[in-house]
């Protein structure tokens, strides 16, 4: 039986939307239709890659025979879904064809698994969640919606994510802490113990020049 292709319109505008239209069109079932902003409405009727940018209050119409997934790495990404899901958008959840999703693992709508991530079993990932490509999520995790987790993060097995926070490239989280809603774990940290909400935790690096420490 031939697969129905659904048209899929991508939130956002920059360079991971591009990305992530790039992967979905490694997934059968979908056909990106068009990328939505919010920020710059003079830029309606723009292209991308041939493809059509969008004003969010022009997509109303669209709702009916359109998904849409969300593609903005930032705390703005909770807004611009609310808005087009007052339109009456649904949402794709968008697996690459070379994740490892288990089939213990759930996954909350609109949520984006990129190429060679690695979910376990008995994980719980919840809605808009983006993981980006090579993250690798831990048996028994829990995310909450929103997260954003990018490329090569390790989570440890039953480490918990809270709403909205964002952990950077190549973070390490292990087994059992607890990352509080809004936190931000900056690219390479490894975190060993819990975090509270709405605070940063970074792992800077040093430039030498010769023994000379700046």
């Amino acid at each position: 039986m031939r697969q129905e292709v659904r048209p899929l319109l991508i939130l956002g505008a920059g360079g991971f939307a591009v990305s992530v239209a790039d992967l979905v069109s490694e997934i059968g079932g979908y056909s990106v239709a068009g990328f939505v902003q919010s920020l710059s409405p003079e830029h309606r009727g723009a292209q991308i890659d041939g493809l059509p940018v969008y004003w969010i209050d022009d997509i109303a119409g669209l709702a009916s025979t359109h998904l849409c997934v969300c593609a903005i790495g930032s705390p703005r990404r909770k807004a611009l879904i609310e808005r087009a899901a007052a339109c009456g958008f649904r949402f794709a959840t968008i697996i690459h064809p070379l994740a490892r999703v288990s089939r213990r693992a759930e996954l909350g709508e609109g949520t984006l698994a990129s190429d060679a991530t690695t979910i376990a079993a008995l994980a719980r990932v919840g809605r808009h969640v983006i993981m980006n490509r090579g993250a690798l999520i831990g048996h028994h995790c829990e995310i909450g919606d929103y997260v954003t987790i990018g490329p090569g993060v390790n989570l440890g097995g039953r480490s918990q994510v809270g709403e909205e926070a964002v952990i950077g490239i190549g973070a390490t989280i292990v087994d059992k802490v607890r990352i509080g809603p809004r936190a931000l774990i900056g690219a390479g940290a490894v975190v060993v113990k819990d975090v509270p909400p709405d605070v940063r935790v970074l792992a800077p690096a040093s430039i030498i020049i010769g023994q000379s420490e700046l």
